[in-house]
């Protein structure tokens, strides 16, 4: 489960991308979250460490790729794929 700066961060660079069509900078993403420079880099690692984007810290954040646009969620049902679209409890 994310913290509320790692999810805030994914929801802003998930709408961001889809509406100007590429990646929030470093300053967009503080201007936008409210969050000074450490806390968007550690969120930004904790994102990358939960698999949620791919991002390498050598290069600047507006690179990173979202792998996945929501969050996880543990208690949600899992489709069994059996053909007859049935879900697992």
């Amino acid at each position: 489960m994310l913290d509320d700066t790692e999810r805030k961060l994914l929801r802003i660079m998930c709408h961001f991308s889809n509406h100007y069509r590429r990646m929030p900078a470093l300053a967009e993403l503080m201007r936008l979250s409210g969050r000074k420079r450490a806390g968007v880099i550690a969120g930004c690692r904790e994102l990358v460490r939960e698999e949620y984007i791919q991002w390498l810290q050598a290069q600047p954040v507006e690179t990173a790729v979202i792998l996945l646009a929501w969050e996880k969620h543990e208690s949600w049902p899992q489709f069994s794929g059996n053909g007859g679209g049935h879900w697992r409890d």
